[in-house]
């Protein structure tokens, strides 16, 4: 048997690779095969902790695991209605001046009623736009099925332990949606969506990794998950930039496959107590784009955009393993763990970063706790986790719509061992539910961009009334609030060889 999982893992393991990026999945949903949950960087030794922490590698058995994830996201977002502050119709003529220099105000806006009820070409300068009302599309509300795996392998029995772990989306292998947080929002969605979440849930995660048992006392690990970057380069040559049909094209895109490396160190001072460190890499998907432009009167145009997607900061952790009654019939311990996650360095998914806004909106590094307890009594084994993750996002008072709550989290499940024609075989089901709690943040006028700057004047000079105030069609704009659920379950057979 362990010649033919080992070899057929690594070609799972090199077939995922394509689609494998960074790992915000594990992160959220905690280990899906045995006792991990949501302490599986000090527990719950076994698949799970190839991610987790590699170390506890050295403690696990052989076992080759899968099973199937349910994930179902249901967030909420209620904006507070806009008393006024819209951008006047006047702005679609493109005729405003700045009062100041007489040049053409910036065209980076567009008249309110246009995005609320779309506009036909009479109204529209010869054009048709869609509408797309105000927090029009949700990217919440869906319930996602995964695939998942794990292996364990001793190689050279505890001295070299190599592992696997893998979330795999059923459906859509990986989404990818950018989105602006802020009033550039309003040429797209015009709809706010909750950072951490929505697109990230749908991420490939494949960790893969080694774990040494090197004396009874301690143990280390090393693993790694895939960080990927793509490069598309278009060119094009507009013929007609009224009809985009004409338009050529050509593309060249490359992708290139870097990893992320994760540290783990597993300590036991007492055959009862186990001390473990970990620490898991910044890891994130890049994509960069390309264009070139080029007009029929040989005007030539060029751009680079970098998207960062599923960012996941560098996060150290430290926890333990006690356990209560060693050697009863009836094992009871208990675990916790405690994270430093450095999200101060989050970069978004069109690659800014949040204090661009202003010092006040730079997010910030937290620190998470999660505690719980295992139970073992002959072929049953069970855990109960709970968690407590503080938001790092500050309250959104300015032109930034960054939308997060803190989030509190339980997990329970249990497997049952039975032995099969003189194979072991463990059957293992868990369920999880997370609150994200509510939270309201009002916008400061002040910081708000005034997309149609006072005392602008049309083409005699003459002032435009509805200039004055503010102006935006920000869709976050005077306040918004939001409050969820993630809830999930899983399902999963082992085969412990």
């Amino acid at each position: 048997m362990k010649r033919f999982l080992v070899p057929g893992t690594l070609a799972l393991a090199l077939s995922l690779a394509s689609g494998a990026d960074a790992s915000p999945l594990f992160e959220l949903v905690g280990g899906t095969f045995g006792t991990a949950g949501y302490n599986g960087r000090v527990t719950g030794a076994g698949a799970a902790s190839t991610y987790y922490n590699p170390a506890l590698l050295g403690f696990s058995e052989q076992e080759f695991d899968v099973g199937v994830l349910t994930l179902s996201d249901q967030i909420s977002m209620t904006l507070d209605g806009r008393p006024g502050g819209d951008v006047p119709l006047v702005v679609g003529d493109r005729t405003a001046l700045d009062p100041r220099t007489r040049a053409p105000i910036p065209n980076d806006t567009a008249p309110t009623q246009w995005l609320q009820k779309g506009c036909k070409p009479a109204e529209c300068n010869g054009f048709t736009l869609a509408p797309r009302p105000r927090q029009g599309s949700s990217a919440s509300g869906t319930t996602r099925q995964y695939a998942t795996i794990g292996l364990v392998s001793r190689v050279l029995d505890q001295y070299l332990v190599l592992g696997l772990h893998a979330i795999v989306p059923v459906a859509d292998f990986t989404e990818l949606d950018s989105f602006y947080n802020d009033q550039r929002e309003q040429f797209f969605s015009n709809s706010l969506r909750p950072e951490l979440y929505s697109d990230r849930l749908t991420a490939t995660s494949l960790a893969f990794g080694a774990g040494s048992r090197i004396t009874k006392m301690l143990s280390v690990g090393m693993s790694f998950t895939l960080s990927l970057t793509n490069a598309a380069h278009t060119a094009t040559y507009v013929r007609d930039p009224a009809d985009y049909k004409k338009l050529l094209l050509d593309n060249d895109v490359t992708v290139t496959t870097t990893v992320a490396p994760h540290f783990g160190v597993v300590f036991a001072p007492l055959e009862r107590l186990r001390i473990s460190g970990t620490f898991h890499t910044v890891q994130k998907l890049e994509l960069e784009t390309g264009i070139v432009a080029t007009l029929p009167n040989a005007a030539e145009s060029n751009a680079t955009f970098k998207e960062v997607h599923d960012y996941v900061p560098w996060i150290a952790a430290i926890g333990a393993d006690f356990d209560l009654n060693p050697g009863s019939a009836h094992a009871v311990s208990i675990a916790w763990t405690t994270a430093y996650e450095a999200w101060s360095g989050y970069v978004d998914r069109h690659g800014e970063r949040p204090e661009a806004a202003g010092e006040a909106f730079a997010w910030k590094d937290v620190i998470t706790v999660s505690a719980g307890a295992r139970y073992k009594h002959g072929p049953v084994r069970t855990y109960l986790d709970v968690t407590y993750h503080p938001s790092p996002v500050p309250l959104q008072t300015g032109r930034t719509n960054y939308v997060d709550n803190d989030r509190a989290g339980l997990t329970l499940g249990g497997e049952y061992e039975v032995k099969v024609l003189n194979h072991r075989l463990r059957f293992g089901v868990g369920a999880q539910a997370q609150r994200l709690f509510p939270r309201y943040q009002a916008k400061n006028d002040a910081l708000i961009v005034d997309e149609f700057p006072d005392g602008s004047v049309d083409r005699d000079l003459k002032p435009i009334p509805g200039s004055r105030g503010l102006q935006t069609n920000n869709p976050g704009w005077p306040g918004f609030a939001s409050e969820g659920w993630i809830l999930g379950g899983h399902l999963y057979a082992s085969l412990v060889y």
